[in-house]
């Protein structure tokens, strides 16, 4: 194949027009390289432009090397692997590289090196590097994957890139969809985490959930396990906080003095109601517009501080779109490879046979991304207007299977019935969907209340939240949700004439189960708040997880996932025996989707 160059003009090794040029592109070109995976798709185009040009203006001659030909920047790329693979991997020849960087080595060429300095020539570099993703292959474990947005926590922090001696990174996408094919997959599991989880803290967790998962024989090479890393960050103390304060001082100043006018008349206020009771003197009435000030400012501070909000925004504008891009690319590229007759806007009716079913897990904040993600997907393959066979397609080659919900941070009224309900139609696509969910997360009842007082559209939509709702043991299980606020409970839906929505979840209360809970108390209004102030002392020296502790290895909830992971469809027959399995002191209370339960 032979692609004509468009930079005829100027040959190899290119030169900078003058110095200020030269040092924007070194700045572009280093933080691209800086903030992407070695070996990547965008990495290496952004080396190809980096070997093409001369080292001047202060360029670093070890980074800018100045080749005279195509082909000699091809031939530099694969050496560099070579050293990179012994440095880091023990390969001690180009052949073991090719092995494990078969995309890589495949498509890097004069070709590949040709059409790269055309769209940098053309300008048109940015849309040749646009991915908003980055896949990563396990290297103990060929069934288990990683894909990473590429948004980071802030402008003003470089990404932290999963580690190498774990996860080797894939060229591109289609280095998947090829695994994908070859092995004849036919079950994707996705599970992504959710608030306040920096990288390396779901890098690692994933990597022990892979672990336990492989062990047990729960993923195989038609059963792909994948994690998906979206820009989340530690609350108080981290590197982003500080780096925004810092470089945005000017915008800090307005905001303190804004708060602090604010803050007048309030302060005021409250001087002249205490001279009613206790006459003051005027030289203390300063005294009423600090305090309050102060205090407003700690408040304010100790939101941002919590990084709720900015962990919200980045789920919603980064992690479903990220997402949902991954899932758009991979069935385009997956299309190419089943049909390759077909053109990219030419529908196809795939068997199902080879169609590949996608189960989707979220914890927390994960869990609105994973519905936003089903929203956007709905929104581009359709909505209610499909037929019956295609309600669960994603496209062409994917069907949504499961949707699993551990201590979702999502209002209450995903299960309510109305107009307000966005993501009604996305999730009725689901085979199947489970929700679980505990009274005593603390975390969810009381942050997400106060993070979201000023942004959700209603005070209910803010203060209830669906990873809280429970079963009640004094009744029957499938009685009724409830879903308390301080002390007193009330029920999570009434019964309307459009009830499906509701019915089609199967609801786990893990409550009281092992990892999430240490209070053995049941509750009811008297001991409501103590079970909650006893568990903030094991939470904290991190023996118990209120809020993510389904995903501990060792908890029920992690064994049931398993058996979710390898059955389609299972009755409630077989839901109910294995949770008398895996939950043998019956810490987990199980209310079934109406279509399973009695009418």
């Amino acid at each position: 194949m032979s692609v004509e160059r468009c930079y005829t003009s100027e040959s190899l090794p290119f030169r900078w027009k003058n110095a200020e040029a030269s040092q924007v592109d070194q700045r572009w070109l280093g933080g691209i390289i800086r903030n992407s995976a070695p070996f990547s798709d965008w990495w290496t185009k952004a080396r190809v432009v980096q070997l093409a040009y001369k080292a001047e203006h202060g360029a670093d001659a070890r980074t800018y090397a100045g080749k005279s030909s195509e082909a000699a920047i091809a031939e530099a790329l694969h050496q560099e692997l070579l050293v990179y693979c012994q440095l880091h991997n023990d390969f001690q020849n180009l052949g073991e590289c090719h092995e494990k960087y078969p995309g890589f080595c495949q498509e890097v060429n004069e070709v590949f090196v040709i059409k790269t300095l055309n769209s940098w020539k053309q300008k048109q570099f940015t849309q040749a590097i646009s991915r908003n993703f980055e896949v990563y292959g396990d290297r103990q474990n060929p069934h288990v994957y990683l894909v990473v947005s590429t948004a980071s926590v802030s402008l003003k922090v470089e990404r932290r890139l999963p580690p190498n001696h774990r996860f080797r990174p894939l060229f591109n996408i289609d280095e998947l969809a090829r695994t994908i094919q070859k092995q004849n997959v036919n079950t994707l599991t996705l599970r992504t985490h959710g608030y306040a989880t920096p990288a390396k803290g779901f890098y690692d967790g994933f990597a022990e959930e892979a672990d336990a998962l492989q062990s047990t024989n729960t993923i195989s090479a038609q059963h792909l396990y994948v994690g998906y890393h979206w820009p989340s960050e530690q609350p108080f103390f981290n590197l982003g906080l500080l780096k925004d304060l810092v470089s945005n001082v000017g915008i800090l100043l307005k905001f303190v003095g804004s708060l602090f006018v604010i803050s007048l008349l309030p302060s005021l206020l409250l001087a002249l109601l205490y001279d009613l009771v206790l006459p003051l003197q005027v030289r203390w009435y300063w005294t009423f517009p600090v305090i309050v000030f102060v205090l407003w400012l700690l408040a304010f501070g100790l939101l941002r501080a919590v990084v709720y909000q900015r962990d919200r925004y980045r789920a919603v504008h980064y992690g479903a779109p990220d997402l949902a891009e991954f899932f758009w690319r991979l069935d385009r590229v997956l299309k190419q490879l089943q049909a390759p007759a077909a053109s990219l806007k030419e529908s196809v009716d795939l068997p199902k046979s080879i169609r590949t079913k996608v189960n989707l897990v979220g914890h927390s904040m994960g869990g609105l991304v994973v519905v936003n993600t089903l929203r956007v997907l709905s929104d581009r393959f359709g909505k209610d207007d499909r037929a019956t066979e295609q309600e669960k397609q994603m496209g062409e080659c994917l069907d949504l299977g499961k949707l699993i919900l551990a201590s979702p941070d999502i209002p209450l009224e995903l299960i309510q019935e109305g107009r307000n309900n966005y993501v009604r139609s996305a999730i009725r696509r689901c085979e199947q969907i489970y929700l679980m969910s505990s009274d005593r997360d603390i975390v969810l009842r009381y942050l997400s209340i106060l993070s979201n007082w000023f942004t959700e559209p209603s005070i209910e939509m803010s203060g209830l939240r669906l990873g809280n709702i429970y079963l009640r043991r004094a009744n029957k299980p499938k009685d009724m949700l409830w879903i308390r606020n301080a002390l007193l409970s009330r029920r999570a839906v009434e019964a309307t004439s459009a009830y499906d929505l509701f019915e089609s979840f199967n609801y786990l209360d893990c409550s009281r189960m092992v990892g999430v809970n240490a209070i053995g108390l049941g509750l009811n209004p008297f001991t409501a708040l103590l079970i909650d102030l006893g568990n903030i002392l094991p939470y904290l020296l991190g023996k118990i997880d209120v809020h993510g502790g389904y995903f501990r290895t060792y908890a029920p909830t992690f064994k049931f996932l398993q058996f979710l992971m390898q059955n389609d469809n299972p009755s409630e027959a077989e839901i109910r025996q294995e949770l008398e399995r895996c939950d043998p002191h019956d810490q987990i209370l199980l209310l079934p989707q109406r279509s399973m339960g009695d009418d």
